[in-house]
Parts: structure tokens; C-alpha cells; sequence
């Protein structure tokens, strides 16, 4: 079995900065971060900390310089893939010293542990908001299955390949689920993707195979199905998640703050 701490939508600004106008995103990390060093001994030992994705919010080196120093206070290693709001080189360059970190091209990426494999995809398409696994996405996650063998495996990716119900996050969903879904064998197993982006928690399949979402370190949308809900922002309920793999899995959300909302973007 191995252990992780799941974060997801960062969202990390500039220092001086706010994100959306409103949220001090690098100060809300750093108090995020602390609050769950406070919680290790409850929560531990750790593996490893998965970042699924909005790492920065405005691309900025700065923002990725602030984010990497906090999630260095885990002393875990870290493993992260980009979201729509990341710049691929600027995050390339923020983990160019991990080892699973690939030269060029999408940041796709395996690591082993010993029961369990980690599948990291890019769906990253830079200028809008929609993801999209590309042909050398889904033909490296055939690879990484099927050299899996017996391990647990863990696949990592910022867009779901779900629905929520939250009109202005579907609409900036993952492009292609259909695609993925037929690149993932029904008897690959035990299989998880673990997911960010919609900022709340949401289960899911795909195939025979379950789908979750983490909540967001730093902000929250509402499930709101109307015509005519907002588009916006709630302060809270932000959180984290664990995932243990293994014949015995589980992945379980923890709240970090209830806040208030909804605030324009």
C-alpha cells in the first residue's frame, strides 16, 4: 500500500498579487500547508504529496517559485501535472529537478513504488480552458497499463472525465473522456483516476473503474444545475484529500475551511 496526500487547484498568483481580485492564493497555501503539518501525525506517514493540476493561476515564475517552496515544506516528494491554468514551460522549469519530469512534449510521466503505479497525463491545451489528451497521451497511458503488472494504479490527470452538473465547468471539461475510457482495459486493476478542476468533491466511473475530484486548497463552486446559476467563486468549503492504494483502497476528502460566496471571477 502506499499513502498520499492529494492537492488540487493551487491556484497560486504572483506575490502581490490576488487571484480573481480577491483570493491571496500563495498566503491561503501557506496556511493550508500548515494546517495540514498539523494534522500529520493524525494522517501519516505519507508517500508522497499528488498535485492535480492549476499549480499557478497566472503562469507567472514567480507564482510557481512561492508554490514549490511551500509544498517543499512537506519534506515528501511531489508529483504534479498541469491544468488549464498552468503554462507548460513555466511548470516544466518549476519540477525540471524531479526525475519524473520529461524532457519535452506533454508532462506525462510514470513512477513506481513498490505495489503501486503512477500514471501522471497532461490535458493541458494552452489558451482555453477545456482539456484534451492528446494522441501521445493516450498511447503512453497503453505503455504505462500495460507494463503495470500486478501494482495498484494510480491515474493522475487535472480534467475529470465526469459531468458535474456545474454548466460553466462542464463546458470547460475534458474533451475527449470517450477516448480515455477506451485506452483504459475494463480488467486493468485495481485502477483509480484521481482528478482536480472543479474545485469540490465528485465520484464517477470510467468503464469499471471509479473517478474522483478533490476539493481545491483555495476555493469552491457551487452545485448549482439552473439555466441561470452565477458563474463564480465561493470562498469555501476548501479541503485536501488521502489516497491509499492497494487491494484495500480508499480516498477520503478532508476540509480545510468553510467560506462564503459567490464572488465573480
Amino acid at each position: 500500500m502506499a499513502r498520499f496526500l492529494h492537492l488540487t487547484d493551487l491556484h497560486v498568483v504572483a506575490p502581490g498579487t490576488l487571484c480573481s481580485g480577491m483570493l491571496d492564493t500563495g498566503a491561503i497555501l501557506r496556511a493550508g500547508v500548515d494546517r495540514i503539518l498539523a494534522q500529520m501525525p493524525a494522517i501519516g506517514p505519507l508517500d508522497g504529496v499528488l498535485v492535480t493540476g492549476d499549480v499557478s493561476e497566472d503562469g507567472s515564475a514567480a507564482s510557481y517559485d512561492l508554490a514549490v517552496r511551500e509544498l517543499a515544506r512537506f519534506g515528501l516528494p511531489v508529483y504534479a501535472v498541469p491544468g488549464n491554468h498552468d503554462n507548460r514551460a513555466a511548470f516544466r522549469a518549476a519540477f525540471g529537478g524531479a526525475a519524473w519530469m520529461p524532457a519535452a512534449g506533454a508532462v506525462d510521466w510514470v513512477v513506481d513504488l513498490p505495489d503501486t503505479r503512477m500514471i501522471g497525463l497532461d490535458t493541458l491545451v494552452e489558451g482555453q480552458g477545456a482539456g484534451r489528451l492528446q494522441p501521445d497521451s493516450l498511447e503512453f497511458l497503453t505503455h504505462a497499463l500495460n507494463g503495470a503488472g500486478a501494482r495498484a494504479v494510480v491515474v493522475a490527470l487535472h480534467h475529470p472525465p465526469l459531468r458535474t452538473g456545474i454548466r460553466f465547468m462542464d463546458n470547460i471539461g475534458l474533451e475527449n473522456t470517450e477516448d480515455l475510457a477506451a485506452a483504459i482495459p475494463a480488467n486493468c486493476g485495481p485502477l483509480i483516476c484521481v482528478a482536480g478542476h472543479v474545485h469540490g468533491v465528485y465520484l464517477g466511473r470510467i468503464g469499471a473503474h471509479r473517478v474522483v475530484t478533490a476539493p481545491s486548497l483555495c476555493s469552491a463552486f457551487a452545485l448549482d444545475r439552473r439555466p441561470d446559476a452565477r458563474v463564480g467563486f465561493l470562498t469555501g468549503p476548501t479541503g485536501y484529500a488521502l489516497l491509499d492504494t492497494g487491494p484495500d483502497d480508499s480516498w477520503t476528502a478532508q476540509p480545510l475551511f468553510m467560506g462564503d460566496g459567490p464572488f465573480d471571477f
